[in-house]
């Protein structure tokens, strides 16, 4: 059960990287794809980030608990269903109230998306750290262990 965890982390690393790689590729599309555009890159991002994350984030949970591997490390498998969570009902939100739109954003617009790019990066370093702690598991290493750098043997 540990390796399916592993591996369940794998796939939300990639999750977690593919919405990095499509939010940039989205941003920086010229043209920029128009309101609604299906084929743009930017709903792909919004897809990933609002289903495929918190959904892989929910079956590494389960994985987590199944596999025995604590309650801090199911807890921090869950963080990116959270903070896609909060993505999605606060900061586009605020960023909504703040004059954002498809065509136009205000100062204070891209100041509520700079948190949405605070939030996207800290899923990124949860998924690193669960990444690194359900492959220390799969080698054997006590997860306390796995979080040093210099451990004795």
């Amino acid at each position: 059960m540990r390796k399916v965890f592993f591996g369940f982390a794998v796939v939300q690393l990639v999750a977690v990287l593919a919405q990095f790689y499509l939010a940039t590729f989205g941003a920086f599309e010229t043209p920029q794809p128009a309101p609604g555009d299906p084929d743009a890159a930017i709903s792909y991002h919004v897809t990933n980030g609002s289903l495929v994350i918190p959904l892989v984030s929910l079956l590494t949970t389960i994985a987590a608990l199944a596999a025995r591997a604590g309650g801090k490390l199911a807890g921090l498998s869950i963080l990116p269903l959270v903070l896609a969570a909060v993505q999605l009902f606060v900061i586009f939100p605020l960023a909504e109230l703040a004059g954002a739109t498809d065509t136009a954003t205000t100062t204070a617009g891209l100041a509520v998306m700079g948190f949405h790019a605070l939030d996207g990066v800290a899923i990124l370093a949860v998924a690193v750290v669960v990444v690194r702690r359900a492959g220390a598991l799969v080698k054997g290493v006590p997860v306390a262990a796995s979080t040093s750098a210099h451990t004795v043997a």
